[in-house]
């Protein structure tokens, strides 16, 4: 395993709890604050290991670099927020993350060929068509029943 794969594999490992306490706050907090409150601790959690966590390679800042993690964060505020009214809504979690991560992920592995030159391989395309497929099984899970209530 690469090394790249083993921070990607322990960052899913985050996502999956991550989306479990979140589907276990849906409904009971409202979505903005939820998304509030989920923000500022990750905030407080990246700045606590900033400090006093493990350095990565140096890497120069420029005023670019802080711009493009800003409108990510905006991003990432955004998903947050429909995330909690997604869940809230009854979406079910395997649905829910699926198509909210593997819907960000095929849009993102579509564009970056045009936006950062990566190869779009046939490999790539047929993983994106794998990752819809997913989303579309995983979406119509009980399809034409009434909601989940939370």
């Amino acid at each position: 395993m690469q090394p790249w794969q083993q921070a990607a594999v322990g960052a899913a490992a985050f996502i999956a709890v991550h989306y479990l306490f979140l589907r276990a706050a849906s409904g009971k907090i409202p979505d903005t604050l939820g998304a509030l409150v989920l923000e500022a601790t990750a905030a407080l959690g990246i700045l606590v290991n900033f400090f006093f966590g493990p350095r990565g390679d140096a890497v120069a800042t420029t005023a670019r670099g802080v711009g493009y993690a800003v409108v990510s964060g905006l991003c990432i505020t955004g998903a947050s927020i429909l995330l909690f009214a997604a869940l809230r809504k009854g979406g079910p979690v395997a649905a829910t993350g699926t198509i909210v991560l593997g819907g960000g992920v095929a849009l993102s592995a579509i564009a970056a060929p045009f936006l950062f030159g990566e190869t779009l391989t046939v490999r790539r395309v047929i993983g994106v068509g794998l990752g819809v497929l997913a989303m579309f099984v995983l979406a119509s899970e009980g399809f034409g029943q009434a909601p989940a209530k939370p």
